[in-house]
């Protein structure tokens, strides 16, 4: 009779859990990251009204291409049955695929909500919130959420968006942490040397700021940005000059607005020779002063270039070869020779500006005048059509 009773115990629990199993409607397979719909046998009148519903829309939506239909689709569904989770995390991903991240993030804490079962691993969810809340700005919430994480294959995968999240929130120890755990064999080291560098910047840690330049250089050598971020930290004025003219020869291949800054040291580095050599001098010469020289009247950056950046490098040029070759009455010489090229130079550029802006205003008044004729000739078509009607309607007459 124990038997008896013990077995009907069991067979009632493995109906129960085996019920369990047939009534749930979907399952989440890890492999695929997908969900499955289950075949209702065990379910109510309204499982099986809402299986058939949903079924039918999800498979609508899995076979049409345009997102605008699936989202059309899922959001049917939803109307009805507000949480049915595999419309719910399909839409998660629609919506993060056109960067919406506030419906992602709406989505993954529903699903959260509902996931009381584990059904879909909870650090994906977590991943998806902290991903979304970093687009959103929400930066403190998000590095919550990545910390919570304990896949070590997520956690890995995220070294280099938590260290940028931290830099977000000015943690620049945290930046370290996470961007120190990325190896030179990970696509993202690049990414995470620049970090480094950065955060250690930040520290007033210019020392170890300047070794990780040299792995930004080594890395890409041809970035302009790299050679001023080692003279940023380098104590060294001679090191710091070459560093910031390797800058400078790659802007001239592609100028950009960085070039004024790197102009700006390279004069700042420069100008102190000129003036120590002229605390020597005892004859009177006018001293060369490139901040004197120098006029920000630049209309473009090519004009900037040409005009005045290439000027600077023969400017510095010649004043060290007088430094560098003569003394004395000879120095002087050389001076005035430098002041005197440079003002003709100086009277070169205001007169190609003046020709360059009296052309701007021919092409200008040139504009003007056209559009006044074609007003003249709108009002004389309007005038001779207002008071001669008949030919107007009638213009077969005149042939």
């Amino acid at each position: 009779m124990k038997k008896f009773l013990l077995f009907a115990i069991f067979f009632h629990t493995l109906c129960t859990v085996m019920a369990v199993e047939d009534i749930r409607p979907y399952t989440f397979n890890q492999a695929t990251m997908k969900f499955t719909l289950n075949n209702p046998k065990s379910q109510n009148k309204s499982g099986r009204l809402e299986h058939n519903y949903t079924k039918k829309y999800m498979q609508k939506a899995e076979n049409t291409n345009k997102a605008e239909a699936k989202i059309k689709y899922y959001e049917k569904i939803l109307k009805k049955y507000p949480d049915y989770m595999p419309a719910l995390y399909e839409l998660m991903f629609l919506y993060s695929a056109n960067f919406q991240s506030q419906k992602v993030y709406d989505y993954a804490t529903k699903l959260r909500e509902l996931n009381t079962e584990n059904i879909l691993p909870k650090d994906m969810l977590a991943d998806i919130i902290a991903r979304s809340c970093v687009h959103m700005g929400r930066y403190s919430q998000a590095v919550k959420e990545f910390e919570t994480i304990t896949d070590p294959k997520i956690v890995k995968r995220n070294y280099l968006i938590v260290a940028q999240t931290y830099l977000k929130l000015n943690d620049n120890n945290n930046v370290i942490k996470y961007a120190s755990k990325i190896t030179e064999y990970d696509n993202n080291f690049y990414d995470a040397t620049e970090l480094m560098y950065i955060a250690n910047y930040n520290l007033q840690n210019n020392k170890k700021a300047y070794e990780y330049t040299q792995i930004l250089i080594k890395l890409k050598p041809d970035n302009p940005q790299n050679y001023i971020r080692a003279a940023q930290n380098c104590s060294d004025k001679i090191l710091r000059l070459n560093y910031l003219y390797k800058a400078k020869n790659l802007l001239l291949n592609n100028p950009d607005i960085i070039l004024y800054t790197v102009d700006n040291m390279i004069a700042k580095l420069e100008q102190p020779k000129i003036d120590n050599a002229y605390k020597r001098i005892t004859d009177f010469v006018v001293k060369p002063d490139w901040s004197k020289i120098y006029i920000n009247n630049s209309p473009d950056i090519d004009f900037y270039v040409e005009n005045w950046s290439k000027r600077q490098d023969e400017f510095f040029n010649t004043a060290n070869n007088c430094i560098r070759k003569y003394q004395g009455t000879n120095l002087v010489k050389c001076f005035e020779a430098l002041n005197s090229s440079e003002d003709k130079k100086t009277q070169e550029i205001k007169d190609k500006l003046k020709e360059i802006q009296d052309a701007k205003k021919q092409k200008e008044q040139e504009l003007i005048l056209q559009r006044l004729i074609l007003l003249q000739q709108q009002m004389n078509y309007n005038r001779y059509y207002y008071y001669q009607p008949y030919r107007y309607y009638h213009p077969y007459f005149f042939w």
